[in-house]
């Protein structure tokens, strides 16, 4: 699968943007591609962007390692909004 990646300094303008107009609690995780192995991957640390991206476990449960240079092959981002859809709901019953 071929996934889409900006400029990094296109991606930091555009989750200022959404966090200034979002709801309190809006948060963000950059997504990259790794350069080792081709998965894509999801940043474990929220509202924050960076320049390298470490791989460390692949989808399989393998370790990967790879480490990709975000300044060179752009990145993309997944955004958790605070309020709306299903995360707005109360579950039903005493779970």
């Amino acid at each position: 699968m071929t996934y889409k990646n900006y400029p990094l300094a296109e991606c930091a303008r555009a989750v200022d943007k959404i966090l200034r107009e979002s709801p309190d609690g809006t948060a963000f995780f950059q997504k990259w591609t790794c350069v080792r192995c081709g998965e894509r991957v999801t940043g474990n640390v929220p509202n924050e962007l960076f320049t390298m991206g470490h791989h460390e476990e692949r989808a399989d449960g393998s370790f990967c390692g790879g480490i990709t240079d975000i300044m060179k092959t752009g990145c993309n981002y997944a955004v958790h909004m605070a309020i709306g859809g299903l995360a707005d709901m109360k579950p039903k019953g005493s779970a």
